[in-house]
């Protein structure tokens, strides 16, 4: 939603969420799945079962604690849950330790034997001191850097030890009022639990604030803060300066500055640790498949003697918004900003309880406002529209006051256009108010919504559920169960009427009579302040129309023909996966499962693809990114939203590297529906022209934006450095895009939506025989199709260049920002056990950088290697190590990659005898292993991974025989396997150093730096 953009208390700073990106395509898309047997295989006994491996933590049996007393009444006042009337969810087990620490427990079974914990410290950046600035942020990595039990640097080794991914799995983030330490546990092992709540323990009282830690970790720090400022943030900067003038939301982001960075010493840490981190201020949160009672004992057990050292500190208030200012404006401006103008009215907060009440209430307001909402969306979708897109929001900010805010997103240079138009469609509705339609279609989607929660209510994953424990925790907000929000909700439904939903809004709106304005443009707006006040006040005076009273049309695809007939129809009994051809030859997998109840995950794929694109006709599938913006012939984008409302159904259609289609979730009440819009965009698509123009509107933006960061510089530029200028994977000029239209789409890919191989599958909670009807009614019913997909063996050449020389690009961003990237040509995912073995030594160097780059060196933030391997042009592939850096550490981390590439290349009569000295220890395999492996074995039991198994069970049996292969595939290799790969790839003067450094100041740009004026 628009209105969070700006939203206080949502920017977070993650902890080390490093990028371990899958490929875009190629086996690893579908090798979360290669573990079949993994659950039953122990690994091989060169490396030992990871249950076994030393995790770093002495095994030990707690004792058994008192019987513990649960104080009823003091609980629900601490939750907060006695000043509500809702109806508490009864799986949630609530408590309150005697020193002030709440907790809360649920039993959960989705992902099965899994579990998430969460510890919540409610301090964050408006906490801090002038010389604190940072410090909670900064403390939250300390936590990373050692204990009273754990030295430092062995917290996340002991974690990967036993599966838990970094960043992945193992985070934390730091907010304006809030620290969160997250751990997602991939087994529910007695020393896996044991460890991580010793661990949060030691979080929780025990971080140690070793000066040479602490100087070690400055470089991390100040790595993150230059890689999170760009011209994004400085806007966001510039707009709380404007918006809260005076107080801490305004001057106290939570990355702190450089000087507290640089130079806070560990007393201060230890001040602000022993202030803040108390048991009045933690809330531990735990989800997952657990015993319930056994965690409450153990939760006693660990956190019971954590004692506020100098007692529980006041609330610090981040300051005072002064609803009063008004009729003020500025703007702020960047060559890479979008244009977007917000207005913004205020008035008092008020402390409203969780209730019945105010749920109702809350009910009335989202639908006034979601019809807002969809009125802008339809503007947007004009064959000439006022604005890009706008929406009408609420916020209540820090407790200071409830804002209203009206955002409106435009084509450079027409601001005033689009404010106008917005601000007219906003009070249209609250001098007309809504259609009876209007509220129909929105009261339909949030049955469906409703109803689905209700029917997938056994197999919530637990995350989800357990950040809805920690918003009871920051906001109390009651969590209930979905039956009840059912319940309630249609005993509200059939008595709300349009007249309820305008008094509703008109209630809950801050005057924007005379509002706060805010904008953003790449070269500053003409006029200034004053033309935006002048702007909404000349709008304001134009009369406004009441709305139209609109009806929903049919559809007009419900009617594909005969349905088609089976010829062929097997099953692969080992795995349960039924496989249909129809005598048009489509074909249909399926594989029932029941990880997601009443949720259906299903794909299409259609022959062709990104393949059709050509070196003569490179951006022949370039508008598929739009194609469903085209709507169909008989009915707009803007019609079918109508007519499928109170439906789950995606409006997802588009290209993959060799296939037209989309992979999409729903529910088996509506797989019937989303089979016949699909069939509908393969057989009547509309190419309606407003989706061309929106398209064309958005480029100026995509295009501003490719050389502000070092990364985005990169992205822009690395196809074609890869692959020596081939234009099918260059990204081509502005120009080129904005000349596209669908009538050389129509030419390009009609033939393969006609005629092409049509390959569908199908996970979860379905029926296997409704699903073949409603495939046979559709799909099945279409003209024959060709039985196999095409080869495409002329485009599926590419190369990867033979030129090593280093690469130098130059940004527009910030100065003090650098990236260097490493790649290494490998090979194509043909070999299995070879692709097998290119993952983990990318787990492996994962490690090997982030030790040497960041905790020696403190020099990047968030270095990231990965293996790419592609099962679409042969012999392609490489090895991608990257990290931000400043551009005086260039030099230095270049040779640091090197060198450990060197080592692990270096030739094999190198090697030197015992553990001591080998290149990739026991301890390092264990860790890159161990996680890779659970979250293999994790993927078994999770649809998408299913998916892609099923989606292509008949064209490429090749993935099923991987999967029955893969059992020991991981847990077999052997550090000498790593090596002698490494030896074959990774020798330093193979790799291809890309560097993007900031623009040298004789040719930088005039405009670049950014602006605000009051």
């Amino acid at each position: 939603m628009w209105e969070n953009q700006h939203r206080p208390g949502k920017g977070r700073y993650d902890r080390r969420r490093i990028g371990r990106s899958s490929p875009p395509t190629g086996v690893w898309r579908i090798f979360a799945l290669f573990a079949a047997l993994l659950v039953a295989s122990p690994l091989s006994a060169q490396d030992g079962d990871p249950v076994a491996a030393d995790s770093g933590i002495a095994s030990k049996t707690l004792a058994a604690p008192a019987e513990i007393t649960r104080d009823e009444a003091a609980i629900a006042e601490a939750w907060g849950y006695d000043r509500s009337d809702l109806p508490r969810d009864p799986a949630v087990r609530y408590g309150l330790l005697p020193n002030g620490m709440r907790y809360a427990i649920r039993h959960n079974e989705t992902p099965q034997g899994t579990a998430v914990m969460r510890l919540l410290i409610q301090t964050g950046s408006t906490a801090e001191a002038e010389d604190e600035r940072g410090l909670a942020h900064f403390i939250e990595h300390m936590a990373f850097n050692g204990t009273t039990n754990v030295p430092e640097g062995e917290m996340v080794k002991i974690l990967e030890r036993l599966g838990l991914a970094f960043g992945a799995d193992t985070n934390a983030y730091t907010g304006f009022e809030e620290t969160a330490y997250l751990l997602d546990l991939p087994n529910v092992r007695d020393e896996t639990v044991d460890a991580a709540l010793f661990l949060l323990r030691e979080t929780a009282s025990e971080i140690s604030f070793d000066p040479q830690a602490i100087d070690r970790e400055r470089g991390i720090i100040l790595s993150e803060m230059r890689a999170r400022q760009n011209y994004a943030q400085r806007n966001n900067e510039a707009y709380y300066a404007f918006l809260m003038p005076g107080t801490r939301i305004a001057d106290r982001q939570p990355i702190g500055t450089a000087e507290v960075i640089e130079t806070v010493p560990a007393q201060t840490f230890r001040r602000f640790y022993d202030r803040y981190y108390t048991p009045g201020r933690a809330t531990l949160v735990i989800v997952g498949d657990l015993d319930v009672d056994a965690m409450e004992r153990q939760i006693h057990d660990r956190f019971a003697s954590w004692q506020a050292r100098n007692g529980e500190a006041d609330k610090v208030v981040p300051g005072t918004l002064d609803i009063t200012r008004r009729n003020l404006a500025a703007d702020f401006a960047h060559p890479a900003i979008q244009e977007m103008v917000s207005v913004i009215g205020a008035k008092p907060w008020e402390d409203i309880s969780d209730s019945l009440e105010s749920r109702r209430t809350n009910l009335l307001k989202s639908l006034a406002y979601n019809i807002i909402s969809r009125r802008m969306a339809s503007k947007a979708r004009e064959a000439d529209p006022p604005f890009n897109a706008a929406s009408l929001g609420t916020d209540d900010s820090f407790e200071m006051a409830r804002l209203s805010i009206l955002r409106v997103a435009t084509r450079d240079g027409e601001w005033q256009r689009g404010l106008a138009a917005a601000e007219q469609i906003v009070r249209a509705a609250l001098q007309y108010g809504f259609t009876r339609a209007e509220l129909d279609e929105q009261l339909a989607n949030y049955t469906t919504g409703f109803e689905n929660a209700v029917g997938g209510a056994a197999t919530r994953r637990s995350d989800g559920l357990a950040e809805q424990l920690l918003a009871t925790a920051r906001d109390g907000l009651v969590v209930t169960t979905p039956e009840s929000q059912l319940e309630r909700y249609l005993d509200w439904r059939d008595r709300i009427t349009p007249e309820m939903v305008l008094q509703a809004l008109r209630e809950d709106m801050a005057s924007l009579d005379e509002p706060l304005i805010y904008a953003s443009s790449k070269e500053g707006l003409a006029g200034g302040s004053d033309a935006l006040l002048a702007t909404w006040t000349q709008s304001r005076n134009v009369t406004v129309a009441p709305p139209e009273e609109k009806g929903a049309a049919q559809f007009a695809y419900s009617d594909f023909g005969s349905p088609g007939e089976i010829v062929a129809d097997s099953r692969i009994e080992d795995l349960d996966i039924r496989t249909v051809r129809f005598a048009n030859n489509v074909r249909l997998n399926i594989k029932r499962t029941d990880f997601e109840k009443d949720r259906v995950r299903m794909s299409l794929r259609i022959d062709g693809g990104d393949l059709l694109s050509t070196r003569e006709d490179p951006e022949a599938t370039s508008l598929m990114n739009i194609f469903v913006r085209g709507g169909l012939r008989e009915h707009s984008l803007d019609d079918l939203f109508s007519i499928f409302a109170g439906r789950s159904v995606a409006f997802s259609f588009g290209s993959g590297d060799d296939y037209f289609g989309s992979y999409i979730r729903t529910t088996p009440a509506d797989l019937g529906a989303q089979f016949q819009l699909l069939a509908a965009y393969v057989t009547e698509p509309g190419y309606r022209p407003e989706a061309i123009t929106q398209y064309r509107n958005y480029l100026p933006d995509f295009f501003a934006r490719l050389d502000a960061t070092p990364e985005s510089t990169i992205s822009s530029k690395i196809g074609a450095i890869l692959s020596d200028d081939d234009p099918r994977f260059s990204l081509a000029a502005q120009t080129v895009f904005a000349n596209l239209t669908f009538e050389e789409l129509r030419a390009a890919i009609s033939d393969r939506l006609e005629h092409g191989a049509i390959e569908i599958g199908i996970v979860g909670d379905v029926d296997e025989q409704a699903a073949i009807d409603m495939v046979a009614a559709t799909f099945g019913a279409l003209p024959l199709r060709e039985a196999e997909f095409r080869d495409y063996s002329t485009q599926k050449q590419r190369g990867f260049t033979g030129d090593r020389s280093i690469r130098t690009l130059h940004h527009k961003g910030e100065a003090d920002q650098a990236v260097v990237d490493f790649y290494w040509p490998t090979t194509d995912a043909g070999d299995f056990q070879t692709d097998v073995r290119l993952r983990l030594l990318a787990e492996l160097l994962q490690l090997k950088v982030t030790d040497e780059i960041r905790e020696r060196l403190g020099a990047s933030y968030s270095p990231s290697a990965s293996s790419y391997t592609s099962s679409l042009y042969p012999g392609y592939g490489y090895i991608r190590i990257s990290t931000n850096v400043r551009p005086q550490d260039v030099d230095e981390v270049t040779e640091a990659v090197r060198h450990i590439a060197a080592e692990l290349s270096r030739p094999a009569e190198e090697d030197m005898p015992g553990p001591e000295d080998d290149a990739i220890s026991r301890d390092e395999m264990t860790r890159a292993r161990n996680p890779l492996l659970e979250n293999l074995a994790l993927s078994l039991r999770e649809n998408s991974a299913w998916l892609s198994i099923v989606d292509e069970a008949q064209s490429a049996a090749w993935k099923i025989d991987r999967f029955r292969a893969s059992s020991g595939a991981i847990s077999a290799i052997d550090s000498a396997e790593l090596l002698a790969l490494a030896r074959q790839y990774l020798a330093p003067d193979q790799a291809l150093v890309i560097r993007a450094l900031p623009e040298p100041p004789n040719i930088a740009s005039a405009g670049k730096a950014d602006s605000a004026s009051r």
